[in-house]
């Protein structure tokens, strides 16, 4: 390029020179501008280290006092043998200080948006259902975080250890955010106690509402405190949780803590020892689940009483469930889960279910007809296997009159009340409660009222001192049915209460403690699950005390006839459950099979409208040994077909094993549908 070709840009007269005082005003104005910035700055630095000083120290040395919760550590439960049944573990609890947050005060939106962010990496972390920023925002401004900004405002329960340890490790990032432990339970044998044992859990907004006092605040922390909600968890709840502590101390404006001023120990919760013995649960959990599988049976329920005291050796229900899913936090879709189960595995079926004992009920008869002098031990009846019972407005016509079958067809032919219990005879029964003339037999009948109160007698119906949940049968009369039916009477529904049937209903524990009744001699008790109470040395402090409801009415002549024939039922020729005697054991007991339809049939389809032949409950009631009873114990199989063939099978597997006898297993009876009852 030349140099020619480049424009030059000469001055000329008309070209201004340029502007220099311009540029001096500017530096001028910028020099100010610092000077006065520094000014303005040091009189801030002034006024906040000179004028303030004695605010900003006032603030720093601001000092409450405040008072906190020492928590009692809850007590153990055991078995009879001094087994230990639960277990204290730690559950892990994500909270946040409201007043230890990140603050802004001249900057609300941005205090609130980082905030927010936080509440956002918690709820990620955490990964809960229901665990949401929202959520964790809604709690923090609650009414009870505002009123005490400084205490934990508990956001998450049962998390998992490792996420607790993670979210620890940055709570130096995210202010305000704690990690506590408090008190949980760890049920090691799971489904094989759930119903028994319970389960802890937080304190429900309806317990609040229903017992106030019970669970008041000045007892309870409601965000952090586990009471027992069902089972004996809850039944002793006032003696396992102990008193809590508390402690005073000095805290700074950030509520650190500078001093304790003054502390009050907890005082630890007691533990109990329960009437359960372990190995009887388990033997009985063991032989009662198998035999349902190979039945197909969905449900049934076994308990086992010691026959002196009303003890609850045992008491096996299932379906179970394992109760550490609600110590520990149950999902949504595992509680649904069982809340929807038609057998309710929450319910304890030994003690809660309410149906038809069937012919195991006919001890109850037996000893009210002896006692009521309606029959005695030499009375016959005849039984043709199917009878007519003629109409009563039109009784020499036998189209109108209505069958009845005993359940051998073929008929037992003449019974006295012995070989009537010993074979299960429903004819006997029938006809001495109902009545029936057919000028052969002139038989007045007893009559279903003082049946009832022969029930009530034997506690069916009648509340009891048990402290867990429990359901009572029904023992019905003629006004009961008239009120609750709506329905007369009939002499049909005589014959049917007679064996069980009918209106008649009794749960599990009824019917072993009507067995425990005749065991003893005539005492029923009340019974009871919980032994002793231990102090923290296991030192009792509670010792258990039998509890006597009343003396059975019935003779000691006719309670040694009942014995006579249980022990007949098993042990003789022909007894209903002579197939599941054990060689060189004596046991007594009686056979059960009860025809039923309940909602939950209808449900599955096992029973339909205008069925011709019903399902039927599997029953056995016996005690052990026959001549010195240790144990009484009922055995039920919803569904399980008959109790020759089921119930009695089970008792046999049950005794051989607790009591040692040796019987190889594949020489018991079979689990099957006998052919008798």
């Amino acid at each position: 390029m030349l140099l020619d070709d480049i424009p030059i840009r000469r001055r000329t007269s008309q070209t201004p020179p340029p502007d220099n005082e311009g540029g001096r005003v500017r530096l001028m104005l910028l020099g100010f501008g610092v000077i006065l910035t520094f000014i303005v700055l040091g009189i801030r630095l002034f006024d906040l280290q000179v004028n303030r000083q004695a605010l900003f120290s006032a603030q720093v040395e601001r000092r409450s006092i405040i008072e906190r919760a020492l928590p009692a550590t809850r007590g153990l439960i055991y078995d009879r043998n001094g087994e230990l049944l639960v277990r204290n573990a730690p559950a892990y609890q994500i909270a946040i200080i409201p007043i230890q947050q990140v603050r802004y005060k001249d900057d609300p939106i941005r205090q609130r948006v980082e905030r927010m962010a936080m509440y956002n990496k918690l709820a990620a972390m955490i990964n809960q259902p229901g665990v949401t920023a929202g959520e964790i925002y809604t709690k923090v401004v609650s009414q009870n975080a505002l009123i005490a900004p400084y205490q934990p405002t508990v956001i998450a329960d049962n998390v998992p250890r490792e996420v607790a340890l993670a979210i620890q490790e940055q709570s130096l990032i995210m202010r305000g955010v704690v990690v506590q432990t408090v008190g949980s339970r760890e049920y090691p044998y799971k489904e094989l106690l759930g119903n028994i044992l319970g389960y802890t859990g937080k304190i429900f907004r309806e317990m609040i509402e229903r017992e106030p006092e019970k669970f008041s605040r000045e007892i309870y922390d409601y965000d952090n405190d586990r009471v027992g909600i069902t089972g004996v968890e809850r039944a002793v709840e006032e003696k396992l949780r102990g008193r809590k502590g508390k402690r005073t101390v000095l805290v700074d404006a950030s509520f650190e803590e500078l001093q304790v001023l003054s502390e009050t120990p907890p005082v630890n919760g007691n533990s109990v020892r329960l009437t359960i013995d372990l190995r009887l649960q388990q033997i009985i959990s063991d032989v009662l689940i198998s035999a349902m599988k190979e039945r197909g049976a969905p449900r049934g329920a076994v308990v086992a009483l010691n026959p002196n005291t009303g003890e609850i050796l045992a008491m096996m229900s299932a379906p179970s469930y394992d109760n550490n899913w609600f110590a520990q936090g149950i999902s949504q879709q595992r509680y649904e889960a069982l809340a929807n189960d038609p057998h309710k595995p929450l319910l304890n079926h030994a003690t809660q279910d309410r149906v038809p004992p069937g012919s195991t009920f006919k001890i109850v008869t037996a000893a009210a007809l002896l006692q009521e002098g309606a029959v005695n031990e030499r009375t016959l009846v005849f039984d043709p296997g199917i009878f007519i019972l003629p109409d009563q407005y039109d009784p020499t016509n036998p189209d109108k009159g209505q069958k009845f079958y005993c359940w051998k067809r073929t008929g037992h032919g003449f019974q006295n009340i012995r070989d009537a219990l010993r074979n299960s005879c429903d004819t006997y029964f029938y006809k001495t409660v109902g009545g029936f003339a057919d000028g052969k037999e002139n038989i007045p009948g007893m009559g279903p009222d003082k049946l009832a109160q022969w029930a009530q007698e034997f506690g069916i119906g009648e509340t009891t001192e048990l402290n867990i949940d429990y359901s009572v049968g029904i023992a019905p009369t003629k006004n009961w049915k008239l009120r609750n039916i709506g329905e007369v009477w009939s002499t049909g529904d005589s014959y049917n209460a007679a064996i069980g049937q009918g209106y008649v209903l009794a749960t599990p524990l009824e019917m072993a403690n009507v067995t425990a009744a005749i065991a003893n001699g005539g005492t029923l008790y009340h019974p009871q699950i919980v032994k002793d109470v231990l102090n923290e040395r296991g030192e009792v402090i509670q010792p258990f005390t039998p509890k006597v409801k009343r003396q059975i009415r019935l003779d000691p002549y006719y309670i040694q006839l009942i014995q006579d024939a249980l022990w007949r039922v098993v042990n003789e020729p022909g007894g209903t459950a002579w197939g599941s005697r054990l060689e060189g054991f004596e046991y007594a007991g009686k056979t059960g099979t009860a025809e039923f339809c309940d909602d939950v049939a209808y449900q599955t389809g096992i029973c339909y409208t205008g069925i011709q032949v019903l399902p039927t409950h599997a029953w056995f009631v016996s005690y052990a040994p026959a001549q010195n009873p240790q144990i009484a114990m009922a055995v039920y199989v919803w569904n399980g077909g008959q109790g020759s063939g089921v119930a009695a099978p089970i008792t046999q597997r049950i005794y051989n094993r607790y009591f040692n006898i040796g019987v190889p297993e594949d020489k018991l009876a079979p689990i099957q549908q006998g052919d008798s009852e």
